[in-house]
């Protein structure tokens, strides 16, 4: 289920980033203007041609739909070029407006497939594809309306009909995250889709179905709606859905999951009618498919779908069935609404996903550890330090913990070998590096534990470990994740991977990193793992995470690299730039004699510098902007090159054991930057050497400017 569940999320981010960026033309400077669904009205008895719910004067949109878009591409330069062609007769751009069409119809597909599984028990194709917008100059009726902040669309059912006479008038509720997608498209981009049609293709009749024939010619059939299915399925499940298939199952999970009062029917004949006298609301979810149970005077638009003497209280069953669909997929607002009701039955997937979690977090309590550890790992492996002593507090589920321990000590082993265990439930880790995040995505592959990095077009709601950067981790997607997760139970901790990240001072440097203690609020373990964190920083770590000090179980080993001699250079105040870089020249090339065979960093705080070094030096210059950064370590790690020059980018996860020299030619950032820069050195244990280049005066204006006491710094010095 937690496979399935990512498709549909997955689908629905893609659609919605299709929309606002590819249609919309969004971004963060130009963002676009939100629906107002408290204030949105519809009247389903207007019955005048090409009305729907946006033509209701009750209700006041924050711009006008019919101009914006066309307003936006006029004011914006770079999106005006993308339609425009010098040179022609008419100025456009034709095949720059075919390609924005070509968007228009792979957003239309996907709203299709979207659509079709989030309303609740599927429709059958034709009833889908006769879904209007906008009533007809014909006298064909809209299917598409607003009611109380939910989009619904209402199709007729007409399968019987010779036989009973029976129309069937069937209700389907999108969530919010959906029919925000619907409104959106109807309101913004569809009047300058048809303008764009009359302007290029001269189209003069304007549809007002949802799905009307492509600039093409290409026309919209059921057979092509079972290949988007298909198509949509394939790619996120590895399997291809037909309608039949995907309306089979749908059933079964509903059956399975769902209140009984809410839950799918098969087809005709499969009806318990005992259930049914007990249980009203028994057959909507039947209705909502097109099944067997008669339908008499529901009510929705006078004169349109509405009969004398029919009752509210069918729609009310409808929007319950869609909803507690809406939940079991995951969708934020039906998790929203279940909350506000606290009288509402529990779904049995709802209990089912807290009987799983509590049934897990007891196994792992219970768990021996180091027995455990062999199985894992093999008869040989042994807890080092305080691994064991830190495994018992996550395992026994104590929050929240923070381990400081050495480099090589072993800190995945805290989260893989509880995620090996028990692999129901998803461990999020947050890695602020690519070179760590593969690392950690092989080994857990290596273990047998599934293992994703983070995509919010495939949420993988089904992994044992996701992992996460931290920019991704405190945005809105990763947010919603994070909350299905937590909604299903799923969700047993997040890790945050060298945390002293947390504590970056450098504030135009990868500012999502200071702001990771949003994640508190997802209220779940939270584990803590770093080896550099000096007990004078400890405090200001638990206020940016917003921990209370009394509530965190610290694990603290020794971190001390006795095998880095550390020394500081100090060079006169009146030495000029090019004298120190020369220095720093003569030096360098100094320990590429000296270490045979072993590497050397350079590191200074402007990439101007960087790049001036690196020129002099032929070697590689590696900084935050750099192109090839990739290409650039491998070739250092391979000993291809044996001296990179770098900016605080290099600082953390690099992995190179035969590093045996540090330099800094500027004063660091901050001690937890120099700590993690130095300690690049010396990883294979060999005797290496950390040195700082500091000009007479540097030290103290760093101290003034950064709020640092020198107290913490090595006072070896030796005059250059």
């Amino acid at each position: 289920m937690a496979q399935f569940r990512g498709m549909v999320h997955g689908l629905a981010s893609e659609s919605r980033r299709l929309l606002t960026e590819e249609l919309m033309f969004s971004s963060k400077a130009a963002p676009v203007p939100a629906v107002p669904w408290e204030s949105i009205r519809d009247n389903p008895t207007d019955e005048r041609p090409g009305w729907n719910f946006l033509k209701d004067h009750r209700t006041n949109m924050p711009v006008n739909g019919e101009r914006w878009l066309f307003e936006r591409v006029g004011e914006s330069a770079s999106i005006r070029s993308r339609f425009m062609k010098p040179g022609t007769q008419s100025g456009v751009d034709r095949q720059a407006i075919e390609r924005y069409m070509d968007r228009v119809v792979e957003f239309r597909e996907k709203l299709a497939v979207l659509m079709h599984i989030t309303g609740g028990q599927p429709a059958r194709g034709p009833e889908l594809l006769s879904v209007r917008h906008s009533n007809t100059v014909q006298g064909g009726h809209r299917n598409i309306f607003i009611e109380d902040g939910m989009v619904v669309f209402v199709t007729r059912y007409h399968k019987g009909y010779k036989v009973s006479g029976d129309v069937k008038i069937i209700h389907r509720y999108l969530p919010r995250e959906v029919g925000e997608l619907v409104v959106w498209y109807m309101w913004l981009v569809l009047p300058f889709q048809q303008r764009l049609e009359a302007l290029v293709w001269e189209k003069e009749a304007v549809s007002s179905h949802m799905w009307p024939a492509d600039p093409s010619g290409r026309k919209w059939t059921t057979d092509r709606l079972r290949e988007a299915l298909k198509r949509e399925s394939r790619i996120a499940m590895g399997q291809e859905w037909t309608f039949a298939g995907y309306r089979e199952m749908a059933i079964g999970i509903s059956r399975r999951f769902l209140r009984g009062s809410t839950a799918f029917q098969a087809d005709e004949g499969e009806e318990n009618k005992e259930w049914a006298e007990e249980q009203a609301g028994d057959s909507i979810a039947d209705e909502q498919a097109g099944h067997t149970s008669h339908v008499a005077g529901l009510v929705y638009a006078r004169g349109i779908m509405e009969q004398s003497g029919a009752v509210a209280d069918r729609r009310q069953q409808f929007r319950a069935s869609s909803t507690d669909w809406h939940r079991f997929l995951g969708f934020q607002a039906g998790l929203d609404d279940q909350r506000r009701s606290s009288k509402r039955k529990r779904a049995p997937f709802e209990s089912e996903a807290d009987e799983a979690r509590v049934d897990r977090w007891q196994r792992l309590r219970k768990m021996d550890a180091r027995a455990q550890l062999k199985r894992m790992m093999g008869e040989e492996a042994k807890f080092r330090g305080v691994q064991e002593a830190a495994i018992k507090a996550i395992t026994a589920g104590e929050s929240p913990v923070v381990a400081v321990m050495p480099t090589g000590a072993g800190k995945s082993l805290l989260f893989m070998l509880p995620a090996w265990a028990e692999q129901g439930g998803t461990t999020v880790v947050v890695v602020p590096l690519i070179a760590l995040r593969g690392d950690m995505a092989q080994r857990c592959k290596k273990l047998g534990i599934s293992c994703v990095e983070w995509q919010s077009r495939r949420p993988p709601d089904a992994a044992a470990v996701v992992l996460v950067t931290p920019e991704s981790a405190v945005g809105e997607e990763f947010a919603t994740f994070l909350n299905r997760l937590r909604a299903t139970r799923q969700l047993d901790r997040i890790i945050i991977d060298e945390c002293h990240i947390v504590l970056n001072r450098q504030y135009t440097f990868r500012k999502q990193m200071q702001q990771l203690g949003k994640l508190v609020a997802v209220e779940t373990q939270m584990v803590m793992l770093t080896a550099t964190l000096p007990p004078s920083e400890e405090d200001e770590l638990f206020r940016r995470m917003h921990f209370e000090r009394g509530q965190v179980r610290m694990f603290r080993a020794p971190t001390a690299r006795s095998n880095i001699a550390y020394r500081v250079v100090r060079v006169e105040k009146e030495r000029k730039r090019q004298e120190v870089e020369a220095t720093v020249l003569a030096m360098v090339q100094q320990k590429v004699r000296k270490y045979k065979s072993g590497k050397i960093v350079v590191y200074g705080n402007s990439v101007p510098k960087v790049k001036g070094l690196a020129e002099k030096l032929k070697c590689h210059a590696y900084h935050h902007h750099a192109v090839g950064k990739a290409s650039m370590l491998e070739e250092f790690m391979g000993g291809k090159q044996r001296v990179i020059v770098a900016t605080s980018a290099l600082g953390m996860g690099v992995d190179v054991p035969d590093i045996r020299c540090i330099v800094h030619m500027d004063w660091p950032f901050s001690v937890l930057d120099y700590a993690q820069e130095s300690g690049r050195a010396g990883r294979d244990g060999e005797r290496s050497e950390a040195i700082m280049m500091v000009q007479d005066g540097e030290q103290r204006a760093a101290d003034d400017k950064q709020g640092r006491r020198s107290s913490g710094w090595c006072e070896h010095t030796s005059k250059a």
